[in-house]
């Protein structure tokens, strides 16, 4: 993928809160591994590949599928 794409980012929302999908972000492959994705309101930073769907979720409240063990931010960051 080259270039910037719009793309939803999903996020646990808290112990007492479901998770969910997000939309409004932009997401880039990272030559360091994973996607970095920027947002107006939030910090760009990398996240796995198993955090971003390129197309918008039908149900955005249905989590992805979440390795065992996974890593929910990448560092270092850029």
């Amino acid at each position: 993928m080259g270039g910037k794409n719009k793309c939803w980012v999903w996020f646990r929302n808290g112990l007492d809160q479901e998770g969910s999908w997000n939309g409004g972000w932009m997401g880039a492959s990272s030559p360091r591994g994973g996607i970095r994705i920027e947002h107006y309101d939030y910090v760009p930073c990398r996240v796995p590949g198993w955090r971003v769907s390129w197309e918008q979720p039908e149900n955005m409240s249905v989590p992805p599928e979440i390795p065992e063990g996974a890593q929910w931010k990448l560092f270092p960051t850029h």
